[in-house]
């Protein structure tokens, strides 16, 4: 009886190795043909920009390179896009296999425990014992013969079981890579559709600045360049400036100007640090944290000095410091690729010094806009660092 129950027993565990060697492959949902395709458009845009970055500056060239910027983008989510569907296939796949897995492996795992019942029952007799105590060498020989297959099964059923749950652990570790992939780029997805968002909205923007109007896009350049000249000459001392007295830390200063002004398009207060040997510092290692609301795109928010801010709370914040939005992705990156300063404003138009020192007002001329750019100034005299505030009445 025993004999037939261990015949009946091996080939189960043969079938349980058998769906694992043949166990079904993981078929990616994305075909090579649509990948590379994608990935072929990918590169043809990349070229198009790279030859419309270096082309004459033209608000048709600069429409041309936004709508180029549009279409990569587009494509970038396709491709992003298919990647997810590909790896939920293959988590849904892994799901089944490891179910499957998991069946085999209590199969086995329930066939082992009842073989070691059964060899914990059995006497455990030496060869000259069991011949000794044999009837015949017949008996003897097949005696033998069914104990050593008896261990060989029991070996093979050691390894399917070991085989089993080595198979099982691997898929499970390679489901848990293929979640963190998905993870990963279902957040890349949503930073590729943010930045869609943003790059219609810069070109919907230009369109409404220039109307559509060549002369209007090289105001809007020169503008710039103006601007960029006047605040360079400020920094290296040129601007025309009367000292007015001392001042501490959250004292008035002056005031945002309501609207456009001379190298400005609207509301905002541009403020810049300057350390004692003349070099731009990034303001928020000096600011401490406040209340905002995003408008720049998603420049770098971090402030971690000690600082009150330039303007009451709750501020909105247009742009940041050093490489920004703008500077990477408008028309504007044809002009400066660094904010030396950040740029801001808020309900309140009031502007505070952000340290205690000398308090400064100055003003420079921007011959080509033919226009006075109004600034205020504060050095601390202990440590020499200036503070810019500008756009700003006094």
């Amino acid at each position: 009886m025993k004999t037939q129950q261990s015949h009946l027993l091996l080939p189960l565990i043969i079938g349980c190795m058998f769906l694992y060697i043949y166990q079904p492959k993981l078929v990616r949902a994305q075909s090579p043909s649509s990948s590379q395709e994608i990935q072929s458009k990918i590169d043809q845009y990349t070229q198009i920009l790279s030859g419309l970055a270096s082309a004459k500056n033209t608000l048709a060239n600069q429409i041309s390179l936004l709508t180029a910027q549009i279409d990569l983008t587009n494509l970038k989510i396709s491709q992003t896009t298919n990647t997810i569907s590909s790896l939920q296939d293959e988590i849904s796949q892994l799901d089944h296999q490891i179910a499957h897995l998991d069946i085999n492996l209590n199969t086995t795992a329930k066939i082992f425990t009842q073989r070691a019942i059964e060899n914990y029952k059995i006497p455990k007799l030496s060869p000259l014992a069991l011949f000794l105590g044999s009837n015949n060498f017949n008996y003897y020989y097949h005696t033998i013969r069914y104990t050593r297959q008896l261990q060989q099964y029991d070996r093979d059923l050691l390894i399917s079981l070991e085989t089993t749950r080595t198979a099982t652990d691997n898929q499970k570790q390679i489901k848990k890579q293929r979640q963190e992939d998905l993870i990963n780029f279902q957040n890349q997805l949503s930073d590729q559709k943010t930045t869609l968002d943003r790059q219609i909205e810069t070109k919907n923007q230009l369109l409404i600045a220039t109307k559509s109007n060549e002369l209007k896009y090289q105001q809007l350049l020169s503008q710039a360049r103006a601007e960029l000249a006047a605040i360079q000459s400020i920094l290296a001392g040129n601007g025309t400036e009367t000292k007015v007295g001392t001042v501490t830390s959250g004292s008035l200063i002056a005031t945002m100007i309501e609207g456009s002004s001379c190298s400005s398009s609207g509301t905002h207060l541009h403020f810049t640090v300057q350390s004692s040997d003349g070099s731009v510092q990034n303001p928020f290692n000096y600011l401490k944290d406040i209340q905002h609301t995003d408008y720049s795109h998603g420049d770098t928010f971090n402030p971690s000095g000690n600082w009150n801010w330039p303007l009451n709370g709750p501020i909105d914040f247009n742009q940041g410091y050093g490489k920004t939005w703008s500077t990477s992705h408008t028309w504007v990156s044809n002009i400066y690729s660094f904010h030396n300063g950040i740029d801001i404003s808020s309900a309140d138009h009031s502007v505070l010094s952000t340290q205690n020192g000398n308090l400064y007002r100055g003003k420079i001329t921007i011959s080509s806009e033919n226009c006075t750019l109004q600034y205020v100034k504060v050095i601390d005299e202990i440590t020499k660092i200036t503070t810019y505030y500008l756009h700003v009445n006094y």
